[in-house]
This record gives structure tokens, sequence and C-alpha cells, in this order.
């Protein structure tokens, strides 16, 4: 399948997003390990890599969700969809579900911005920064989040169909 400027967009930013997942994650990793080696071995705790390592959980796990989006790996109900026959009421069905997350997404962003406002007067318990770096995993991905979306919804009403050639569903 041969990409187009948008597909090459959305691949790029898939590959930021991947790039900074594993990069928060294995940060997250080496903070969880140096905590229960300071806790366990040396027998004095550090009271900041709790913290440090939640807030990265929180990045890594908003920043996964435009992965999602454009790899097409969400958890979803399948129930409804399988039992659709035909292309063109597959396409609409997907089409308003996304256009449902969509509007949530929106709703999330929307609200998250005065929160990340406000969090500039608060500071971390152990950590010597304001809250404003933390909620900012909210808006960030979720602005992420909406533009692979938007470019999902282009490409299916366009025909292009979804990003990845295979879409790949787990049946629980």
């Amino acid at each position: 399948m041969q990409q187009n400027g948008v597909q090459r967009f959305a691949a790029v930013l898939n590959r930021i997003a991947e790039f900074a997942c594993g990069i928060l994650l294995g940060s997250m990793t080496l903070t969880v390990l140096v905590g229960v080696i300071f806790r366990y071995v040396f027998l004095r705790p550090l009271g900041w890599t709790e913290e440090l390592s939640r807030y990265l959980m929180i990045w890594t796990a908003s920043l996964a969700i435009s992965v999602g989006i454009y790899r097409g790996e969400h958890i979803g109900l399948t129930f409804v969809p399988d039992r659709i026959r035909g292309k063109v009421p597959a396409l609409i069905l997907s089409l308003v579900i996304d256009l449902l997350v969509f509007g949530f997404l929106l709703v999330l962003l929307y609200f998250s911005l005065p929160l990340v406002q406000q969090s500039k007067l608060q500071i971390a318990q152990s950590l010597p920064i304001t809250m404003t770096l933390p909620t900012l995993s909210i808006p960030v991905s979720m602005a992420l989040a909406l533009v692979q979306l938007s470019i999902k919804i282009i490409l299916s009403c366009s025909g292009k169909g979804v990003l990845f050639e295979e879409k790949t569903h787990v049946d629980i």
C-alpha cells in the first residue's frame, strides 16, 4: 500500500509517540528499580521514586492512546460490528464510533486545560516541581489522539481504510 502525505504524517506522529512511550516506560522501570534497591538493599527509602514513577506511568499510558488509535488496537466490544454485513454499513458504524470517541477526547481536552492552568499553583508532594508537568499529560495526549483519530476518519471516508493493512482483534 502506497502511503500519501497524510498517512506519512500519521506514521511520523506514531513513531514519536512510540519512542516517547518507550523512553518513559524505561525511565519508570529504572525509577521503580532504584526505589526498591534503596528501600530493601540499602535500607534508605527514597520518597520521590514512587511519585515520579506514577507520573511517568500516567504520561506513558496517556501517550499510548494515540498509538492504539493509529494501530486500531484499542480494546472494544465487537459483538455489534461482527454482526454487520456489508462494507457500507460497517463503514457507517465505524464512523459513528469514531465520532463518539472524537467527542469524548474533545471533552477531555476541553476540561483538562483549566486543570493544567490551576496546577501551576500546586507543588508535588516529594518532587520539587509544580503539578503542571504531570497534568499536562492529559491535554497533550488528547490532542495527539484527536489528530490520529482525525486522520483515521479522513482515510476511512476517502476509502483508504485503516492505517495498517491488517487490523488485529483479540476476542475475549
